[in-house]
């Protein structure tokens, strides 16, 4: 007899994301700041008075020297994947 797949339990959802792009932390952004582009692991979000999200970042060039980004200034992202 085979078994039912209709009654097995849902794989848990994922950590809804908390900026307007869906950053979270672990994600790798691509940044332009004053037109330099650079790459950069996104370590932690702070949320502004203002309600803007500013981005703590650790760039994987070590040439750059920003630390931090807004979120208009993320040009692309790649989520980190969270396996179950």
């Amino acid at each position: 007899m085979q078994q039912s797949l209709i009654d097995t339990p849902a794989a848990p959802s994922p950590a809804p994301r908390t900026t307007s792009k869906g950053i979270a932390p672990g994600d790798i952004v691509l940044v332009d700041k004053k037109g330099r582009r650079f790459h950069a692991l996104v370590t932690e979000l702070d949320q502004q008075e203002s309600g803007r999200f500013e981005l703590c970042l650790r760039p994987l060039d070590s040439r750059i020297s920003y630390r931090t980004a807004t979120v208009r200034e993320v040009t692309d992202v790649w989520r980190k994947v969270r396996r179950t």
